[in-house]
This record gives C-alpha cells, sequence and structure tokens, in this order.
C-alpha cells in the first residue's frame, strides 16, 4: 500500500513537471527554429539558440530513455549531451575571453593616456617640474609683472630726469691753485 502512495505522489509531482515543461516551452515551439533565427542579428545569437534548443531536445530525449530504464551510461546520447556542453562552455569561453579583452584594452588605453598626461604636464602630473603644471599662456601668468604708470606716476619720474639734467649740467670747474 505504501508503495501504491508513493507512486502516486510521483505520478502527479511527474504530471506537474510536465505541465511546468510545456508552458516553458510553449514560446520556444509556437514558431519554428528557422523563424526563431532569422530574427537573430549576429551569429553569436544564433549560435546560442541552437545550443539552447539542441540542449533541450537532448535533455528530454535524456529523461525520456531514463523513464524507460534504459542504461545510459553506455548510450549513444550521452555522446551527444558531452559534445553540446563542451561546445557552449566553448562559446562561453570565448565570451570572456572577448570582455577580458575589451578590458584588458580599456586599462591599456587609460594608462597610455595618464602616462601622456603625467609627462606632458597637462594634468600636473608629478614628472612635470612647477613651471610646466599650468598652461603656459594664461591671465595668470601675466598677473602684477606690468605697471601701469598714471600721470602723477610719470610726473614725477620726469622731474626726477629733469633734475638729474640740471645736476649734470652745471660746469664743473677745477680749484684753483692759490698764489704763494
Amino acid at each position: 500500500m505504501e508503495n501504491l502512495e508513493d507512486i502516486s505522489a510521483f505520478v502527479k509531482s511527474l504530471n506537474g513537471s510536465i505541465d511546468n515543461l510545456n508552458e516553458a516551452l510553449g514560446p520556444a515551439l509556437s514558431q519554428s527554429l528557422e523563424d526563431h533565427i532569422s530574427k537573430c542579428l549576429l551569429p553569436q545569437e544564433k549560435v546560442k539558440l541552437y545550443h539552447s534548443h539542441l540542449y533541450t531536445v537532448i535533455s528530454v530525449l535524456f529523461a525520456y530513455i531514463k523513464v524507460m530504464g534504459i542504461k545510459t551510461d553506455s548510450h549513444p546520447i550521452m555522446k551527444e549531451l558531452t559534445r553540446i556542453k563542451g561546445s557552449m562552455k566553448a562559446m562561453k569561453d570565448i565570451e570572456e575571453s572577448k570582455a577580458k579583452n575589451a578590458e584588458d584594452s580599456k586599462k591599456s588605453t587609460n594608462a597610455a593616456n595618464e602616462f601622456l598626461q603625467r609627462t606632458l604636464g597637462t594634468n600636473g602630473g608629478s614628472a612635470a617640474p612647477e613651471s610646466l603644471k599650468s598652461p603656459a599662456i594664461s591671465s595668470a601668468n601675466f598677473q602684477g609683472k606690468h605697471t601701469r604708470f598714471t600721470d602723477e606716476a610719470r610726473d614725477e619720474i620726469n622731474s626726477l630726469s629733469k633734475d638729474r639734467k640740471k645736476a649734470s649740467s652745471y660746469k664743473i670747474t677745477k680749484p684753483r691753485k692759490q698764489k704763494k
């Protein structure tokens, strides 16, 4: 009696799993494989679709063979399942390698930009001397270096220069010899 109850529970569980499988596969089975493939733009998408389709079909066949009581260890379906898994892993490795190469390329570009900025001093890097850390021509370089003379200062400078001229225009005479 216990075995009958266990088998009944197992059959109910199996029916529920089959219903879930039908719901999950509904969108994939509503159109043909060619229609799904025609919607894919990139070859990688097509390969992924083929892989998922093959893996689903082979997995369902594997489950059917297992339910029938056939030993699957030496069955050809295991070779096919292993082949598909290997192909899916190879595709995943290719995608990871592409992502890593893109990341390495980005890091390399950033490192080159940082090197140039440090070397050329555009960002005030530590390799550049203080004079090169800022732009060569800027308003900061000219502040306080040029003096604009006002009229008063100009008059004062002119009067000083006139005084010098007057002082230099006096005749210098030698002291006279005194008579004895």
